[in-house]
């Protein structure tokens, strides 16, 4: 009989302390930040016990990670020693990568046609920069890290350079969060915490009064329908420490221009009581 109850006494114990890890999940209504397009969001404080989201079925659907995948990337050629810091220069290769009339006053572009070190060409979404950190770091390399890491669903069969550009990789809102978490928390299997440490460094996108707001952009033309654009990262604030993803599906690239995706986040995160109203932003 002792033994029957402290046996049942240890389930309760252990079901006690996995309900309290489980995120409580709160449904945000934010529709009219989306007003044209068909967009998600979710966010999840760091050690997982608060979660908000908005449109649950798109945070759910895969999609390619573009520009948001230089994160991972950025941590790959890091471990792998093919690039040494945030300082790391890439020589502009011109033959390879030839300027477009196009770039000229078009941001970011108009910075991409010139040397890029690590952070400045993740700053400034540089793929050609990118695509050669890839390209250095091979098939074999990358496949083995993007499977320690289990990014999306792990697929870098379209080749190396292109897999994260409308290629065959494909993540959900859901699993850049998760990821995102591992990585804040410094648990990304196979990646040391120096190079976690650098990255989150090059993420650092602005600092307000009482936050820092760390993130990075992404976004193609991924399908006949239209495009994808993302914003995903985390936020240091009073409250706590928040991982989030969210993303737009539209018809062109218009609809997020000025910002949007970045600036839609800030507003729901001021909704959230991340950033307060009053903040002035350095």
């Amino acid at each position: 009989m002792r033994s029957f109850s402290f046996k049942m006494l240890v389930l309760v114990l252990i079901s006690m302390a996995f309900l309290s890890a489980v995120a409580q999940e709160r449904e945000i209504q934010i529709a009219r930040l989306f007003k044209g397009v068909d967009g998600c969001f979710l966010i999840t404080k760091v050690d997982n016990t608060e979660q908000y989201y908005y449109n649950k079925p798109q945070c759910l659907q895969v999609y390619s990670p573009c520009s948001t995948f230089k994160i991972a990337n950025s941590l790959i050629a890091l471990q792998t020693g093919v690039a040494t810091g945030a300082d790391f220069v890439i020589k502009w290769d011109s033959i390879r990568n030839p300027k477009e009339p196009w770039m000229a006053e078009k941001l970011p572009f108009k910075y991409w046609m010139q040397d890029h070190t690590l952070e400045t060409a993740f700053k400034n979404s540089v793929v050609w920069y990118y695509q050669e950190l890839a390209r250095r770091i091979g098939e074999t390399k990358m496949e083995e890290l993007i499977n320690r890491i289990a990014y999306g669903n792990n697929d870098i069969s379209s080749g190396i350079d292109k897999f994260w550009l409308c290629g065959s990789m494909k993540v959900s809102a859901k699993e850049q969060v998760r990821f995102l978490r591992q990585f804040y928390n410094n648990k990304i299997t196979g990646i040391e915490e120096k190079h976690i440490q650098t990255v989150k460094g090059i993420m650092l996108y602005e600092t307000g009064d009482n936050y820092k707001l760390y993130g990075k952009t992404g976004g193609g033309r991924c399908s006949e329908e239209g495009v994808i654009g993302w914003y995903i990262g985390f936020i240091e604030c009073e409250k706590g420490a928040y991982a989030f993803a969210m993303n737009m599906k539209a018809k062109s690239f218009a609809a997020f221009d000025n910002n949007r995706r970045i600036e839609v986040t800030k507003e729901i995160l001021k909704e959230l009581g991340c950033i307060k109203l009053e903040e002035t932003l350095n």
